[in-house]
């Protein structure tokens, strides 16, 4: 009851943040934020027309990753319900039509209780015994795409968020990874799947969330993809009640088919995010994060932009998992990387595509150092960097 209560009391927070990386360091990109009234209460005390400039305030997020962009506060209003709707306006997978009609037409759509929240706890009880403390393996994250020990925020957080669950050495992370994968593959999340898809789906790639790294606005479709574009779908699962002041997921609604001027060329670029984060920021479109509590799902098409909100409370965690579906009698590829993987694992009975390499001796001998003596990894990656230097 506590928790709804502060639902329902939240009214309007205003936060910014500024340039995080020397590569945008001379990008105006300090911007408010003024978190949505709830929606039990009219849009049209929301504080229209949303385009209005706030005062920012400054925030700075403590240690950014060197790869990650300035990240830009999507302008002074963000809605967590579509622009109209007061309730919840999502029709459910049990009125396909309906469902696989909103989704594209908005390019997202957003499943209640889809998940079991015991299920979501156990996946979080296993990540803070198993994952959480072991500070000195290497995991493969999201934002540069390399093997890295944690970094953890102030309040105690994973800040960096684990990428493919399905990689990780069983040996040492099973009740976390097999936890995080029947959360990803859940009957009901397949059921979506089918309608959206028209047939079963597979797993191309998952993460896992504890902190907010605060991602910049993209396109899922920029970075990993069906073979047919826009056909893949994306996944995001709240393992627990997302606090309006995490950094809560946005989208924005229609941008699937809307094309942002200049945004071809490298995705990890600065001007990329820097033309993406514009867009977002003074486009036509609506910024929406939802409210996600333990066990919903907001899923969404590979062309529609969305990121995350800076953290207004860095005492707040974030946690939860995502994946990538593609249609089953799709091809998938990577754009950042050379090679697609042909290896896979079915759970729950959706093929779920491994990405770790096994194609030589040495492959798997680094594998091996990497997982069993994470010391050694470190020491081998460090004389590699000052022989680089």
């Amino acid at each position: 009851m506590a928790r709804h209560r502060r639902w329902r009391d939240l009214r309007t927070h205003k936060g910014g943040c500024k340039a995080l990386a020397r590569l945008a360091a001379s990008l105006s990109l300090s911007s408010a934020l003024t978190y949505p009234m709830s929606i039990e209460e009219p849009l049209t005390k929301a504080g229209e027309p949303a385009r209005v400039p706030a005062t920012p305030n400054a925030w700075a997020d403590p240690g950014p990753h060197p790869l990650l962009a300035p990240v830009v506060l999507p302008r002074s209003a963000v809605l967590d319900t579509p622009r109209g709707y007061i309730a919840d306006p999502y029709p459910t997978p049990e009125s396909p039509e309906r469902f696989r009609a909103w989704f594209e037409e908005e390019g997202c759509i957003v499943v209640r209780n889809a998940v079991a929240p015991r299920l979501c706890q156990t996946g979080i009880d296993a990540f803070r015994r198993e994952v959480l403390p072991d500070h000195l393996a290497f995991f493969e994250r999201h934002a540069s795409g390399k093997f890295e020990r944690h970094v953890y925020t102030p309040a105690g957080f994973m800040k960096y968020p684990i990428m493919n669950l399905q990689d990780l050495p069983e040996r040492k992370y099973a009740a976390f990874r097999r936890a995080g994968l029947h959360v990803l593959t859940h009957p009901a999340i397949q059921r979506a799947m089918r309608v959206l898809c028209g047939e079963p789906a597979r797993v191309v790639h998952t993460m896992y969330f504890d902190g907010n790294q605060t991602t910049w606005a993209h396109r899922d479709g920029h970075y990993i993809d069906s073979g047919h574009a826009g056909s893949m779908i994306g996944v995001w699962v709240a393992a627990e009640d997302i606090d309006p002041q995490a950094g809560r997921f946005f989208v924005l609604p229609r941008s699937h088919r809307m094309r942002v001027p200049g945004e071809e060329g490298d995705p990890n670029s600065p001007e990329y995010k820097e033309r993406m984060a514009d867009f977002v920021r003074n486009g036509p479109l609506d910024c929406l994060a939802p409210v996600l509590r333990q066990g919903d799902v907001l899923l969404w098409s590979s062309l529609t932009i969305h990121g995350s909100l800076p953290t207004a409370d860095p005492r707040c965690s974030r946690r939860s998992f995502t994946a990538h579906y593609v249609p089953a009698s799709h091809p998938y590829q990577w754009n950042v990387r050379p090679h697609a993987s042909r290896r896979s694992v079915c759970i729950n009975k959706v093929e779920v595509v491994l990405h770790r390499d096994e194609s030589s001796w040495l492959a798997r001998m680094r594998n091996v150092v990497r997982d069993d003596w994470p010391r050694v990894y470190g020491a081998l990656q460090a004389a590699r960097q000052r022989m680089a230097c």
